[in-house]
C-alpha cells in the first residue's frame, strides 16, 4: 500500500509516542510534536485509520470524586495496527493482546472480590475499574463485578444461568451489543430483587449507584465498534462457562 510522505510522517509519530507510552495516543500528542493544529492531526489520523493504518479506542475521562454528570463523553485516541507497522516499516513492539488483559484482570478482580469484608468493598471495586481509562477494559470490569455479587447474593449460579439465556449461542457482530446492553439490564433486576441481600460489610446496597454505573456501562458499549463489542461479549461468555462449570464440580 501507498501513502504519502507526509502520511508517514504521522503514522511514524504515532508508533514512536504509541511505544513510549504503552497506550493509545490523542491527537493533541500527535499535533505537538508534528508542530500542526491539532485539527490537522485530527484529520489526517482519521484519514489513516480509514486506511486501516490506525485503530481508535475511546477513553474514559479523569474524574477525581467520580460523580457521574461529570465523566462525559470518552476521549477518542488512536493506536497503530498491524498494518499500519507494516506500511511504516517499523517492527511491532509489545502490541498489548486483549486475550491477556483481559485473562489479568480477571484473575485481579477475582482476588480483589475476596478480599471484601476487609479492606476493599464493592464502591472502591468499580472505582477501580473506572481507574483503568480503557471504557472497555471498565466494561469488563464491571460485568464481572456484577456476575460475582449476584453469585454471592443468591447463593448460587441458578440467577445468573437464567440471565445468561439472553447470550447468543453464536457470537456475531451484529447481535453484540443489543446482547451486551440487555446482559447489564437483567442483572440491575437481579440486583432490585435481591439488593437487601447485599452484605453492609461490602459497603453498598444503593441500587441507585448500581444503575449509574450499568448507565455508563451502556454509554461507553454504545460508543465500541464492532470489533470490540464482540470482544466484550466473548469476554462474558468465557467468564459465565467458567463460573457455571466450576459450580458444576
Amino acid at each position: 500500500m501507498k501513502i504519502t510522505t507526509r502520511q508517514r510522517e504521522f503514522l511514524k509519530i504515532l508508533i514512536d509516542l504509541y511505544r513510549q507510552k504503552g497506550s493509545s495516543v490523542h491527537y493533541s500528542e500527535v499535533a505537538l510534536k508534528m508542530g500542526v493544529s491539532k485539527w490537522t492531526a485530527y484529520d489526517m489520523l482519521q484519514l489513516l485509520h480509514k486506511e486501516g493504518l490506525l485503530e481508535v479506542e475511546y477513553i474514559i475521562p479523569e474524574s477525581d470524586n467520580y460523580k457521574w454528570g461529570k465523566l462525559g463523553r470518552s476521549t477518542i485516541t488512536f493506536f497503530p495496527t498491524k498494518k499500519g507497522y507494516t506500511v511504516s516499516n517499523l517492527s511491532q513492539r509489545n502490541l498489548p493482546t486483549k486475550a491477556a488483559e483481559f485473562n489479568k484482570l480477571k484473575k485481579e478482580i477475582i482476588q480483589k472480590f475476596e478480599e471484601l469484608k476487609g479492606k476493599l468493598n464493592i464502591r472502591d471495586l468499580f472505582k477501580e475499574a473506572l481507574q483503568r481509562k480503557s471504557p472497555l477494559i471498565f466494561c469488563a470490569c464491571l460485568l464481572l463485578i456484577l456476575i460475582l455479587l449476584i453469585k454471592k447474593i443468591t447463593e448460587g449460579v441458578a440467577e445468573i444461568k437464567l440471565i445468561s439465556q439472553v447470550i447468543p449461542h453464536t457470537t456475531t457482530n451484529a447481535y453484540a451489543e443489543l446482547a451486551l446492553i440487555v446482559f447489564a439490564g437483567m442483572c440491575l433486576g437481579v440486583l432490585a430483587k435481591y439488593v437487601s441481600k447485599i452484605p453492609t460489610t461490602y459497603g453498598s446496597n444503593d441500587l441507585d449507584e448500581y444503575t449509574n454505573y450499568i448507565q455508563t456501562y451502556n454509554q461507553y458499549v454504545s460508543q465500541m465498534n464492532k470489533e470490540e463489542q464482540k470482544s466484550l461479549l466473548d469476554f462474558l461468555k468465557e467468564t459465565l462457562d467458567e463460573i457455571k462449570t466450576k459450580n458444576e464440580k
